[in-house]
């Protein structure tokens, strides 16, 4: 049975630790003649190491460390080669940019989704009153999609995750809000704020992994009978995405406006066809039925 145990080391200690710091592979076939050899590690797990051929995990030319890899006691009890060596280097050199894939997307994860947290806070600074929305209409429409069947680490799923969070990211446009605050009445106003659905789309789609989200968030104001902005779009031809982002919105406005559960539902179904998307309504009073 192959037993794979990750260890730690300082660099410069014992034999891995040297072959991290000068990066250089090394067998030793009688471990009791090197001086190097601790023992330590076969102490605390029983094990009792005979040979070792370990090689650095490096990449590219500047030969960036990764780690280094050991294997113990060569199978057949014969002594590990240089040809043992050639192929062990080979396999970390593979592993050693997996790592490094692996690690650059985490930090790319984590960049994402903390820059979108803050583009979130800046959207609720400048709309105080909706404090909180955005993250109550992203668990709604993630229960949507996942009840549509959609798997979590989909495309779609993170498609209406980062959509629904972001689709105000329009009003954070110093054009748009210098217009509406120069705007002289009411009407002219509101008329000035529906062009947030294409602000928000200039933003996001010169972005390649929001593409998808851009066009969800331009169309998130389309009504499913066609009398919806900015394009007048209806039914299917409405992104999926938009209309899910619609309904949570309408859910989270008028529950803001003081209605409880059972008066929400029954204004979704009052405009079932016309605003709403038949399906999503169903979805929705599911959703809120196995909540009550």
């Amino acid at each position: 049975v192959a037993i794979l145990k990750k260890m730690k080391v300082k660099i410069g200690e014992g034999i891995a630790g040297n072959v991290a710091l000068t990066k250089k592979s090394e067998i030793i076939n009688d471990v009791s003649k090197d001086t190097r050899f601790s023992g330590r590690f076969d102490q605390q797990s029983g094990f009792k190491t005979r040979n070792i051929l370990a090689v650095p995990m490096v990449v590219g030319e500047n030969q960036e460390l990764v780690g280094v890899a050991e294997v113990l006691n060569k199978k057949d009890g014969t002594n590990y080669t240089q040809e043992d060596q050639k192929v062990l280097e080979s396999l970390s050199g593979l592993a050693a940019v997996s790592i490094l894939n692996a690690k650059f997307n985490e930090n790319q994860r984590n960049f994402f989704v903390h820059i979108t947290e803050i583009l979130v806070s800046g959207i609720e600074t400048i709309r105080p009153k909706f404090k909180g929305r955005y993250w109550k209409m992203t668990q709604l429409a993630t229960l949507i999609a996942r009840t549509l069947g959609m798997d979590s680490k989909s495309d779609g799923y993170k498609d209406i995750y980062f959509g629904t969070l972001l689709h105000d990211i329009g009003y954070l446009s110093s054009k748009l809000r210098t217009a509406i605050e120069s705007a002289s009445d009411i009407l002219k106003q509101a008329e000035i704020e529906r062009t947030h659905v294409n602000e928000a789309y200039e933003m996001l789609e010169k972005i390649h992994l929001l593409k998808s989200v851009a066009l969800m968030v331009k169309h998130h104001h389309e009504n499913f009978d066609g009398t919806g902005y900015p394009d007048g779009l209806k039914g299917q031809n409405i992104p999926l995405g938009a209309r899910i982002i619609n309904i949570c919105e309408a859910v989270e406005n008028l529950r803001y406006a003081g209605n409880d559960d059972q008066k929400i539902l029954k204004q979704l179904e009052l405009l079932s066809g016309s605003f709403f998307d038949p399906e999503l309504v169903k979805i929705v009073k599911e959703i809120f039925e196995n909540m009550m």
